[in-house]
């Protein structure tokens, strides 16, 4: 690993990591070239990414080789994936944000959730994702439930202020 390169995987090589197992899912394995067309990156960069991720044991590569990833690998970008995409249609059929959109914010935001939050997450979008008037008292409940793990029992005053001040804007923007 070149000197000043701290062996962890950061927001940027998760980010190939994913790309490396959508690949994957189409073919056997991915190539520099594939990756770079993907991400829009130029080849070294690429290249550089990819011998991070076996260094850390992510991917197997050779260079001028193929790239697989690795059974830890392949883990930590299914759970990467698969949070990504709950964000993403959380962000388009709940809030009913662009595809385009949601798709980069679930890049960025899954690298800062923590397990617990990531947690929170799969629970809610269960919840919501394909809510029913059954569910309602689910979401209640969760909801209840959250306010309770940040020891909130009531809605502190600048949220209520905070909810007056959005029914006016929606009053004005009728207007």
């Amino acid at each position: 690993m070149p000197r000043g390169r701290k062996k962890v995987l950061t927001p940027a090589l998760e980010d190939y990591l994913t790309v490396i197992y959508e690949i994957q899912q189409k073919q056997p394995a991915a190539r520099i070239s594939s990756i770079a067309r993907k991400v829009g990156v130029s080849l070294p960069s690429v290249t550089n990414a990819v011998r991070r991720l076996a260094d850390l044991g992510y991917v197997e590569y050779e260079k001028y080789g193929l790239i697989v990833l690795t059974l830890r690998g392949k883990r930590k970008a299914q759970n990467l994936y698969s949070l990504q995409k709950r964000i993403k249609y959380f962000f388009h059929y709940v809030l009913g944000i662009s595809i385009d959109i949601s798709e980069k914010l679930s890049r960025h935001l899954s690298h800062y959730l923590t397990a617990r939050t990531r947690e929170r997450i799969k629970e809610f979008y269960r919840l919501v994702i394909d809510f029913s008037e059954d569910k309602a008292k689910q979401l209640k409940d969760f909801i209840l439930e959250s306010r309770k793990l940040v020891n909130v029992t009531e809605l502190p005053e600048e949220v209520i202020e905070d909810l007056k001040a959005m029914e006016k804007e929606t009053e004005e923007e009728g207007d």
